[in-house]
């Protein structure tokens, strides 16, 4: 997905959004959207409404919503959507690049499901967690977070121990 599918996205949406994007690699998923309607606030992406799955279509794209099925942004902190690069394609679509901040929480999710998932392998995400250079304090931070959401079972505390284990 680059810039050129997101113009083309763009010419075919008819009403506006706002798309909350995070970057991995050369992969961008949907983690959040904010239609016309809601204003500034956010809701969660999954399901992506059917005018946005459309224009994607149109302009062959696939929007990947992974992470945000499985998670409700009224549960990730507040301190996500810091550092947010917003970008405009057209008079409908903006785009809203997640920074650092939240990028953090969503790896290390992602990292801890991928491993529990593996039965203990790395997951994807690890490397991208150490590309971050967490300090400890964020590690803190972030395992706080996954705990106070109950977003894993208690059968994941090993997981998410060796997932963080691996990154010091």
């Amino acid at each position: 997905m680059d810039c050129e599918q997101l113009k083309k996205m763009a010419e075919n949406l008819e009403e506006e959004i706002h798309l909350v994007l995070w970057r991995e690699g050369a992969r961008l998923e949907v983690v959040a959207l904010s239609t016309g309607e809601h204003g500034a606030s956010f809701d969660d992406a999954f399901p992506l409404p059917l005018a946005v799955q459309a224009a994607a279509a149109e302009a062959e794209m696939i929007l990947d919503t992974r992470t945000a099925a499985r998670l409700e942004i009224a549960n990730l902190p507040e301190d996500c959507w810091e550092g947010m690069e917003e970008l405009r394609y057209g008079e409908c679509l903006r785009v809203s690049m997640l920074g650092r901040a939240g990028r953090k929480y969503l790896a290390l999710y992602r990292a801890v499901r991928e491993s529990r998932d593996d039965a203990g392998g790395a997951g994807g995400d690890v490397e991208a967690l150490r590309d971050l250079e967490l300090s400890e304090a964020e590690l803190l931070k972030m395992s706080r977070w996954l705990r106070a959401e109950s977003l894993f079972n208690h059968q994941s505390g090993d997981v998410m121990m060796q997932v963080l284990t691996w990154l010091r």
